[in-house]
């Protein structure tokens, strides 16, 4: 049916050549492999997408290839080997490079080409040599937001946190809320004399410890973690400072959001707000899927913020290898696998849409979140549509900072911990972060 359209469209070359391809008598059908990770379940999706595609492209035939473990090994030996995939996911720490190298294609040409196929979110893109080139988009995407148990809201006597980005709570707001819903194994919250905050039986608040969870924080209090060029860490300016030292006083001077400690000894984020043992939780747009299988009464809000409200819209890049001798008929490809028509990843709750009338189009929208009963609450339009397009205003250094890995893992990671264990305050943490981050910055991709 996309052959069709594009035909009827004024079909670009390539795709014009693929169906001459298909309908050439005896031609044998091209063959190309896709690589991807994900749990069963998402291989079960996925799989019924290609079925749909191998019968609906008899021209084209796609045989899928299940990484679930060590992904990123694996297809450095493919591509070591001489023997990359056509399509695939990837991390961003190897597209880049990758791309920089000749390893992936540049899909700029056929984004160009196909007006249908380049109207994704432009915060997807993953650009590079100056945003001249692109390795493509997500597979998916995906937004950090806030879920909460309504009935410890409701026992508590407190407002339902806002499902509008302009109506979203101040940090203010946010931490009265968390000291209200935080109580002790006395029944008594975080505002009253009472309170024992060694003996918590309901917290307030989770938040994760990895960047999704303390980058909107800071993108919203007007920091960023690097310059624009990448030459500089900033995660030691007042902007960024304030966010994270906030985030730091919700563990140990409020008590309303949980040590590392006692994090480690808790089961998932849904399983204790299922169980009433925490009352909000930041994280991402894909826990909806493991939500809406926990049988509580539950919803979702945006994020707090301190100057302006904001999200960040992140995910793992899709790319074609340039190494593949069908590019045409991997493009087509490449456009059907992260198709919300053919993929039930985003009715299900994992996967967010790229392109952009499922968000602008009320039809459209409602083939994404109406799909099927009870997987996305009513408030989703607002958190997961206007929130999406309006307060996702940069994108995460994963789209465009060089060597960004060694920058998290012997830079910041190693301040962070100190700095959620309550070993340094913020600016402590950060200025070591940066000191030790200062050799290994290499500008942008």
């Amino acid at each position: 049916m996309a052959v069709i359209a594009l035909l009827c469209a004024g079909a670009p070359l390539w795709a014009t050549g693929a169906e001459e391809g298909a309908s050439a008598e005896g031609m044998q059908p091209v063959e190309l492999t896709f690589t991807y990770w994900g749990s069963p379940f998402e291989r079960e999706a996925v799989e019924q997408m290609l079925q749909a595609f191998n019968d609906s492209h008899p021209n084209i035939q796609v045989r899928g290839q299940h990484i679930p473990d060590g992904y990123g090994e694996k297809i450095a030996t493919m591509v070591a080997a001489g023997t990359p995939p056509d399509v695939g996911y990837l991390f961003e720490a190897l597209a880049f490079p990758w791309a920089q190298d000749g390893v992936i294609a540049d899909l700029t040409p056929h984004f160009k080409a196909d007006p249908e196929a380049s109207n994704r979110l432009a915060a997807t893109y993953y650009n590079y040599d100056g945003g001249t080139k692109t390795i493509g988009t997500n597979a998916a995407a995906e937004t950090m937001i806030l879920y909460y148990n309504k009935s410890l809201f409701d026992t508590a006597g407190v407002d339902y946190p806002p499902s509008q980005a302009s109506e979203a709570w101040t940090w203010e707001e946010f931490l009265a809320a968390a000291r209200k819903l935080t109580v002790d194994r006395n029944g008594n919250n975080a505002d009253s004399d009472a309170f024992d905050p060694e003996n918590i039986d309901v917290f307030g608040v989770s938040f994760p410890s990895w960047w999704g969870g303390y980058l909107p924080m800071i993108y919203s209090n007007g920091g960023q973690l690097a310059s624009d060029d990448g030459q500089r860490l900033m995660l030691d300016e007042p902007e960024a400072v304030e966010a994270l030292q906030a985030l730091q006083d919700m563990i140990y001077v409020h008590h309303v959001a949980p040590t590392p400690a006692q994090s480690e000894a808790m089961p998932s984020q849904a399983v204790m707000m299922q169980s009433g043992k925490v009352a909000m939780g930041v994280n991402g747009h894909w826990a909806i899927l493991d939500y809406s299988q926990l049988e509580f009464d539950w919803s979702i809000g945006v994020l707090p913020y301190h100057q302006e409200p904001v999200t960040i819209l992140l995910g793992s890049p899709s790319v074609i290898f340039a190494a593949t001798e069908h590019p045409e008929e991997a493009f087509e490809f490449y456009k059907f696998h992260n198709d919300p028509a053919q993929v039930d990843l985003y009715a299900k709750g994992l996967w967010m849409p790229l392109q952009l009338d499922y968000y602008t189009d009320p039809d459209k929208t409602a083939e994404w979140l109406d799909a099927i009963p009870g997987v996305y609450p009513p408030e989703s339009r607002g958190v997961l549509i206007d929130y999406t397009l309006n307060n996702t205003p940069r994108q995460p250094p994963a789209y465009w900072l060089k060597n960004q890995s060694q920058i998290f893992s012997e830079a910041i990671d190693p301040a962070m911990t100190k700095l959620w264990a309550g070993e340094a305050t913020a600016q402590e943490a950060m200025d070591q972060a940066v000191r030790d981050a200062g050799p290994l910055m290499q500008g942008r991709w």
